[in-house]
């Protein structure tokens, strides 16, 4: 017994090659009447799309014989009563028997251009225990026993009253199983499994009083749209061909379905108070558990299949570009140790770095292994399931808990070889054999950061680089002439506090010359700021963000200008927050919500006139 989706071709391809199946019974679909009125395309897709699936499937192995469920829906406001097979089906009243109609024109289709075997059965009303929660009987009796009312739909005055051909199950599984025996002399062959009979609806509900002596409280309503007054087959071309003889009438299916009712309520109660699993419920759980174990198993399986042929196209191009690069003295990347992994528990490098999320293989180690060496250019995976092709220096993973991600397993290939590695051009890549990481140096050239990034030299002739000449271009096209707005402002100093954030260039030469700096900075279009150690600032963040100065970091040294000028970076605010200028401390400004900001501005103007130059107002917080 499996668990899982007739919509899932993989998972029926595999239950197919696993097992020599000579008949497939197909009884999975969506039934009920006024719910695909409310929802068809849900009907669409399980009883049209998945049946097409399920079809295709069976028609790539030979010598298979379908048997397929169909419903009494499909007659429509055909109006020869009793229903029969040869009737043509051109007025259905709901989406229901419209998407059967259409499983009985594909499977005949299937048979006509496939030589598909298959036989349909249209069900009439099947009732008895296990039936469905939405049918008459198992509604009416939860109903009854609840002290509940419950609706019994009234036809038009013209139209009669409410009849059914009620079927009890065990006369559906004897023609289900008659069925399996019969070869069909042609294609689209169908058959009526019912009792044969007409009965009203309310002789349902007088059998149902009866056996659980309740008095049942009826609420009548008018009739909906898309369900039938009657139902009648006729029967009689299947006690010929299948020899289906039904015994069971709704009095005697009535008795015996109270008989199961009775007990499944006294059960359920016993298992509630108790609190215990029912071995339904137990059985469930456990092909859920086979059903997900399938779903990762195949998951792996879907996924080799889709890479084996890019990685095949990949590996040619490789080849052909180590003989080049050996040809012509080019290095390749050395993957020594490329299938050998240190594990790193509770580790995690941002996922925005992985080329590759697998989440069906999270904690499956194994499977991770095997992907990971399959792709060349991958170096690294976590236990949730992220490749990565490329990894960070150790001082700048994260430790993290929770379930699926257990830690990191970073493959032995030294990353600086074989460039596989995130240290940008301003510096060097250093492995570190002893933890299998490396470290990113500034080049000679440039000076590292407190927060591990390198900044350039500062010279008073120095070549401006790319940022350099982008940063003026966006000034001259957003109208701010910063020149000028820097030149106006005057210089704050900070003795205790500084800016950690915004390092843009470093001066050595200038440490401790102040007027030196402050000329540097001038020099430079985008620098607002500086620290007595030759630290250049293009950008600072807000003061409740600044460091406390340490020994030699010496006074902070920030231009009172507008931080919050608009589309100028001087400032390091989320990109949900609004930047606000303070006007009582300096230069500084707050990072605050726009509710939040809308105040702190109205404060502002009242006050102290500070924002009359800023291109932030009330109007442009919207």
């Amino acid at each position: 017994m499996y668990y899982g989706d007739v919509c899932d071709e993989d998972f029926l391809h595999a239950l197919f090659k696993n097992h020599s199946f000579s008949h497939v019974v197909h009884l999975a679909a969506q039934a009920g009447v006024r719910y695909s009125l409310k929802n068809p395309a849900s009907y669409v897709h399980n009883n049209m799309e998945c049946p097409m699936r399920l079809l295709e499937v069976i028609s790539s192995y030979s010598a298979v014989k379908l048997v397929y469920a169909s419903t009494s829906n499909v007659y429509g406001k055909n109006k020869e009563i009793p229903f029969h097979e040869g009737e043509k089906l051109k007025s259905p009243t709901n989406v229901y028997a419209v998407t059967k109609i259409f499983d009985e024109e594909l499977v005949t289709l299937y048979c006509q251009y496939g030589g598909l075997q298959s036989l349909g059965l249209r069900f009439f009303t099947v009732y008895g225990p296990w039936g469905r929660p939405d049918m008459a009987g198992l509604m009416f009796a939860e109903a009854m026993v609840a002290g509940k009312p419950f609706t019994l739909y009234l036809p038009e005055a013209n139209e009669g009253i409410l009849q059914r051909d009620f079927t009890y199950i065990d006369d559906i599984v004897k023609g289900v199983v008659a069925a399996l025996d019969y070869v069909p002399a042609s294609c689209g062959e169908t058959f009526n499994l019912a009792h044969g009979q007409s009965v009203p609806v309310s002789d349902l509900i007088r059998h149902l009083q009866h056996g659980l002596h309740i008095q049942p409280q009826v609420r009548l309503q008018p009739m909906p749209r898309g369900e039938l007054v009657q139902t009648w087959a006729d029967i009689s071309r299947a006690a010929r061909l299948l020899n289906y003889e039904p015994t069971i009438n709704l009095q005697t299916g009535i008795a015996l379905f109270v008989d199961w009712f009775k007990m499944y309520k006294k059960k359920r109660r016993s298992e509630e108070h108790d609190a215990s699993t029912t071995p339904a419920e137990e059985l469930y759980r456990k092909l859920k558990e086979e059903s997900e174990e399938r779903e990762r198993i195949y998951g792996i399986q879907r996924f080799l299949a889709d890479v084996e042929e890019q990685i095949a196209r990949q590996t040619v191009l490789k080849e052909k570009y180590r003989s080049w690069a050996n040809g012509n003295d080019v290095p390749v990347p050395d993957m020594t140790g490329k299938h050998n992994f240190t594990f790193h528990p509770h580790m995690m490098m941002r996922q925005t770095a992985a080329f590759v999320f697998l989440p069906y293989l999270a904690r499956d180690v194994k499977s991770l292994r095997q992907i990971c060496a399959w792709y060349e250019e991958c170096v690294a995976f976590s236990t949730d399931g992220h490749l990565f092709r490329s990894v960070k220096p150790k001082s700048e993973w994260k430790r993290q808990f929770n379930e699926t991600d257990e830690g990191l397993y970073v493959s032995e290939v030294d990353v600086c070889v074989a460039d596989l590695h995130n240290c940008n051009s301003r510096s060097t890549c250093i492995a570190d054999p002893e933890t299998k990481s490396f470290r990113c140096e500034c080049k000679s050239e440039y000076h590292a950061t407190a927060a591990g990034s390198c900044i350039p030299a500062y010279t008073a002739d120095r070549e401006k680089e790319e940022q350099e000449r982008q940063d003026e271009m966006t000034d001259i096209f957003n109208g701010v002439n910063i020149t000028q707005m820097k030149t106006a402002a005057k210089w704050l100093i900070y003795k205790d506090r500084f800016s950690a954030e915004g390092d843009y260039m470093m001066a050595p030469q200038l440490r401790g010359d102040v007027e030196g700096l402050k000329q540097a900075c001038m020099d430079l279009k985008v620098c607002i700021g500086f620290t007595s150690d030759g630290f250049l600032k293009s950008a600072l963040a807000p003061f409740d963000k600044w460091k406390v100065a340490t020994p030699g970091t010496g006074p902070f040294y920030a231009l009172d200008i507008d931080y919050c000028a608009s589309e100028n970076k001087f400032h390091f605010c989320d990109w949900q927050l609004v930047c606000v200028p303070d006007g009582t401390q300096g230069p500084l400004f707050s990072c605050l919500t726009k509710r939040s900001a809308k105040a702190a501005l109205k404060h502002l103007e009242m006050n102290h006139g500070r924002i009359a130059h800023n291109s932030l107002t009330l109007e442009g917080i919207s």
